[in-house]
C-alpha cells in the first residue's frame, strides 16, 4: 500500500455535492482506499490516504485532473545516532510503529507506518525524517 496527501482547496468543494463528485471520481475507477487522517485548514481539506500501490499513479493522476493537489507520502526514517530515545515520538504515534524495546530503546516498524510523520514534530533532535 502506499500513503498519499491530498490538499483540496475549498474553492473546489463549496457544497457537499462538490465533495460527492471528487468521490465518485475516484470510486468509479473501483480503487479501495483507506481515508488514514482528515483534517481542515484555513485553505481546505488535507486528506492522509492509504491507496494500492499498483493504483498510485491512477488515482494521482484522476485527482490531479480534478485540480487537486497530491503528494505520495513517505514512511519515515529513525536515525539511531540522533535518537536519544526520550520516547516523545512514542505517544504521539496512532499505529504504534514507534515503541519501547525492553531495553528503554526506540524501535520502529515500518510496516506499521502510515507516514502521518506526526512523530517528526515530536522528536526534539530531529531523528526522525521522511523516506522519499
Amino acid at each position: 500500500m502506499a500513503i498519499i496527501n491530498v490538499s483540496i482547496p475549498f474553492r473546489l468543494i463549496k457544497q457537499i455535492e462538490d465533495y460527492s463528485r471528487i468521490v465518485n471520481e475516484i470510486l468509479k475507477h473501483n480503487i479501495s482506499f483507506n481515508i488514514l487522517k482528515f483534517s481542515t485548514t484555513s485553505s481546505g481539506i488535507n486528506l492522509l490516504l492509504e491507496v494500492p500501490e499498483d493504483k498510485t499513479k491512477e488515482i494521482t493522476e484522476t485527482l490531479r485532473s480534478n485540480d487537486i493537489q497530491v503528494d505520495k507520502k513517505g514512511r519515515v526514517i529513525l536515525d539511531e545516532d540522533k535518537c536519544i530515545h526520550c520516547g516523545s515520538c512514542i505517544s504521539l504515534c496512532p499505529t504504534d510503529a514507534l515503541h519501547f524495546t525492553n531495553k528503554d530503546k526506540v524501535e520502529f516498524y515500518g510496516n506499521k507506518c502510515i507516514g502521518c510523520l506526526i512523530c517528526q514534530d515530536a522528536c526534539p533532535r530531529g531523528a526522525i525524517s521522511e523516506s522519499k
